[in-house]
């Protein structure tokens, strides 16, 4: 029986055999650009077509000083040269790239392209039809693998800032073929569930784990939910469908965790805060009603009926003692002036006179005689005496 290797042993044999060969020493490999990213002044990616995928690097201190990367980002069809060798420590191989030669854009990605075009068109993009993430929200659906990193940050985040908020977890694939149809699953089944807000996402990945998040199906189905939406697909160097649909997009699922709920600490803060405002506006309401009721009723104690008569005695009082004091004069102003017309009238009283033994004539109708002439003999004429009436027949005229 064979003795057993280490791992190191195993890793470093590989790493040789790789060294050795003549034909991985000086590769010459086509593809298309995916998950291209740097790190410490290195960039890695890896390079794909439709079967299979294979990491490369690009040391620029080392054998990649120089490489043109103009137009190289994920998408970019491309040629690279390069060795092919081992990395011993993690016993992964990848393309030590020396040159690339860019082709151009690959053909998933111009469908993309195409594909966010037509939606952008379609007006799917537009900020009018974004919806509010509301301020409260309580109820919260996620949708998302059940046993993925994604569900425990956005859980946990939450939770700590609000222990009481309810999550519901639809469980997805998030990526695979098939994944897309379990995304448009989960939103049509939380959304008529009528929570606050949904958040659909994964914790990052390649562009090709990416592809169920760029389908179209599924931007019709974050479009079309009643439910505000927030995308969180954690992956910051391309935009997906799903995230230029959404009412909201960040860029990893903690964030979405963040977003999607409120700090019940800061909330119950804030109620105490409005408490004591409120206390405070009341107590000035009721100060201020209360002066404009002591008011009313002062108002209203001078307008009363009570008050009114009493003023109106007083008036009535004043208006007598005054009419009295005005008649009082004006009796013995007419009683001084009848007095004066009193002694005229004695002095020309004309049953004063009678009793002198003047009378006073007239005829039969009572017409004053002034003169003979307004007599005849044989007709009647009245004679008025102070203490009585003669009747004669005139017999006689002499002048």
């Amino acid at each position: 029986m064979r003795e057993a290797v280490s791992v190191s042993q195993l890793n470093k044999y590989i790493k040789e055999m790789f060294a050795d060969d003549n034909i991985l020493r000086n590769v010459i490999v086509k593809g298309e650009v995916s998950n291209f990213k740097e790190s410490r002044g290195n960039y890695y990616f890896s390079l794909k077509d439709e079967l299979a995928a294979v990491q490369c690097i690009i040391f620029t201190n080392y054998s990649g000083a120089g490489v043109d990367l103009t137009n190289v980002s994920d998408g970019a069809q491309i040629t690279v040269y390069g060795k092919v060798a081992v990395y011993e420590k993690g016993g992964t191989y990848a393309i030590y790239v020396s040159k690339i030669e860019n082709f151009g854009l690959g053909e998933y990605f111009i469908k993309l392209e195409e594909l966010k075009k037509k939606l952008f068109e379609l007006g799917m993009f537009d900020d009018s039809y974004k919806k509010e993430i509301p301020k409260y929200s309580i109820n919260i659906g996620v949708v998302t693998a059940e046993n993925g990193a994604a569900i425990r940050d956005i859980y946990k985040t939450i939770k700590d800032k609000n222990p009481y908020a309810n999550v519901t977890l639809y469980p997805s694939l998030v990526q695979g073929d098939n994944a897309y149809k379990t995304i448009i699953d989960g939103i049509m089944t939380l959304d008529k569930m009528d929570l606050d807000v949904i958040i659909v996402g994964r914790g990052g990945g390649s562009i090709e784990d990416l592809y169920c998040f760029n389908d179209e199906r599924v931007a019709y189905a974050i479009f079309n939910a009643k439910t505000p939406i927030i995308s969180a697909v954690g992956h910051e160097i391309n935009d997906s469908i799903s995230d230029l649909v959404a009412d909201v997009r960040v860029a990893t699922p903690t964030a979405a965790g963040e977003l999607a709920t409120f700090s019940y600490e800061n909330f119950e803060n804030d109620l105490e805060n409005y408490k004591l405002s409120l206390d405070d506006i009341i107590e000035d309401k009721l100060d201020r009603l209360k002066e404009g009721l002591d008011s009313r009723k002062r108002q209203i104690a001078s307008l009363a009926p009570k008050a009114k008569v009493e003023r109106y005695k007083d008036n009535l009082k004043h208006i007598r003692e005054r009419l009295k004091t005005s008649m009082d004069s004006k009796v013995s102003n007419l009683r001084h002036d009848l007095e004066k017309y009193i002694e005229k009238l004695k002095s020309r009283d004309v049953l004063d006179k009678l009793g002198k033994g003047l009378a006073y004539t007239t005829d039969a109708k009572g017409k004053k005689i002034k003169s003979t002439k307004d007599v005849k003999v044989g007709k009647i004429i009245l004679s008025r005496l102070k203490d009585g009436v003669i009747e004669s027949e005139v017999t006689k005229i002499r002048k």
